[in-house]
């Protein structure tokens, strides 16, 4: 559970002469103090007063804690509105839900509080010490967009103390801007290992291939499917030899603890289809090569072998909200959408939304 922190609303006006265009500390009081209606759960109105320089000329207004210059909401309404948005309603639900709180706000206004709050989200992100990592785990996903199709790359720290590193606007199409953008997050986190699925994009980014190891979880997905998919054809097309093979095979595959090395069955099976070219057997002789080939290069930590925390925050951070819109309007809105979201998660169970409203 997350303890929010929403901004106050005080209700005594400080008087405070410096003029916020000059600096002049010498404001003169320039009309009496005045209530102001606002739309708080709490208050109902607000002193407010106006100031004039002596040197520059200038008025200005002084209001309590609380209360933005231009706007009838209150900060902590606004907040409000933010936590609903992204706790899933829509702009318009949130419009709608906030009467039954006697308050008021329009879907556009929600949109631009939450996009404020994002980009301080990220501000904020940004000016925290990088975090140092020993694994580094990278993947991406699609971003729809009003018109287009997008596509983000996020960075995340594996293990104890990581979290979300950074997401950049990049598909994993783009093989020169994902390959440079790896290397660089990889020094500033001081990552010694890197760690993503098995998509080719990702493949010759470090010089040890030591350092770059597939996620456990995706890699038995994938070749699980395909030898689920062959054992299949095998007895559709009655081949029992091909059936037994792709059984023992499923067995490897699911055996735990893991052998670091090709085991034995393996290759055996592995012989059997050598020669195979066509038809089922060939089709055999493909994935038992392919599984031998990248059998060493699935990681074996201890901990975790997986790369399950990135694909974690994927959805928690993203993909969840993105999947209940039409789109988002701008590139802009969708990277600071996952900041935001990490940002609400809190640190310690307390999450301050006083520092990005």
């Amino acid at each position: 559970m997350v303890h929010y922190i929403l901004p106050s609303v005080q209700g005594v006006l400080k008087l405070e002469r410096h003029c916020p265009h000059c600096g002049c500390p010498n404001g003169r009081i320039h009309s009496a103090v005045h209530d102001r209606r606002i739309s708080d759960l709490k208050v109902s109105s607000v002193p407010q007063r106006r100031m004039s320089c002596p040197r520059c000329g200038n008025t200005w207004t002084l209001r309590p804690e609380g209360i933005t210059a231009g706007c009838h909401r209150s900060r902590r309404l606004i907040g409000i509105g933010v936590v609903l948005y992204m706790f899933g309603l829509s702009y318009r639900s949130v419009q709608q839900f906030l009467p039954l709180l006697d308050c008021r706000g329009s879907k556009s206004s929600i949109e631009r509080d939450v996009t404020d709050a994002g980009q301080r989200a990220m501000v904020l992100h940004r000016q925290a010490p990088r975090m140092r990592v020993r694994i580094l785990g990278v993947d991406g996903t699609g971003a729809a967009m009003a018109g287009k199709d997008a596509g983000l790359l996020f960075f995340v720290g594996l293990g104890p103390g990581g979290g979300l590193i950074g997401v950049e606007p990049i598909h994993e199409e783009e093989t020169d801007k994902v390959r440079r953008h790896v290397l660089r997050v990889m020094a500033e986190v001081g990552a010694g290992e890197l760690r993503t699925d098995e998509h080719s994009v990702y493949q010759g980014i470090v010089d040890d291939p030591r350092t770059h190891r597939l996620c456990l979880t995706h890699w038995r997905k994938s070749k699980g499917k395909r030898a689920h998919d062959l054992l299949q054809q095998a007895a559709a097309e009655d081949c029992p030899l091909e059936a037994q093979a792709m059984k023992e095979l499923l067995e490897l595959l699911r055996k735990k603890p893991r052998s670091p090395t090709v085991p034995e069955e393996l290759e055996r099976l592995g012989r059997r289809y050598i020669n195979a070219r066509r038809g089922l057997p060939g089709k055999a002789n493909q994935l038992l090569q392919h599984i031998e080939r990248t059998w060493e290069k699935v990681s074996d930590d201890s901990q975790d072998p997986t790369n399950n925390a990135t694909e974690r925050v994927i959805g928690l951070r993203f993909k969840y909200r993105a999947k209940t819109m039409r789109g988002f309007k701008s590139m802009a809105k969708v990277l600071v959408h996952p900041l935001l979201a990490d940002y609400l998660r809190g640190q310690a169970g307390l999450c301050d939304l006083r520092k990005v409203i």
